[in-house]
């Protein structure tokens, strides 16, 4: 597996596409890289569940893979998580949704909860006033 910026300057660069490269070079799916953090950060999987506020079995199936979390619901897991800036873009991206946009108002503040490391109780109640 390359890294992204590798594989990206393989597709603008070389002269025939090559078609192999990007097949064999898929990102990991959502679930697959939530996971990694969580092992990463020793955290069990009973707390981003409570943390995400949902049923047990839908916070099971976001972490097996049978559902994909929601864009806030990612985002919510990366606050947990204490990610930076870079990594959540990175799971945002894996994930398909938008990438934090600052002119964007939720967005700012999200941006604002992370580079200022904000806990996940202060930063849920500053982004979404719960």
């Amino acid at each position: 597996m390359i890294k992204t910026v590798d594989l990206e300057k393989k597709v603008r660069e070389e002269e025939n596409f090559d078609e192999n490269a990007v097949l064999e070079n898929k990102a990991p799916s959502i679930h697959i890289l939530i996971n990694k953090y969580l092992m990463e950060k020793n955290v069990p999987h009973t707390e981003i569940i409570r943390a995400l506020n949902v049923e047990r079995s839908h916070g099971y199936q976001i972490l097996n893979g049978r559902r994909v979390p929601t864009r806030d619901q990612l985002i919510k897991i990366c606050l947990f998580l204490g990610l930076d800036f870079d990594e959540v873009q990175r799971m945002l991206k894996t994930a398909k949704k938008e990438v934090l946009y600052a002119r964007d108002m939720t967005d700012a503040k999200i941006i604002y909860s992370i580079e200022h490391d904000l806990g996940y109780e202060e930063a849920c109640e500053f982004i979404w006033n719960k």
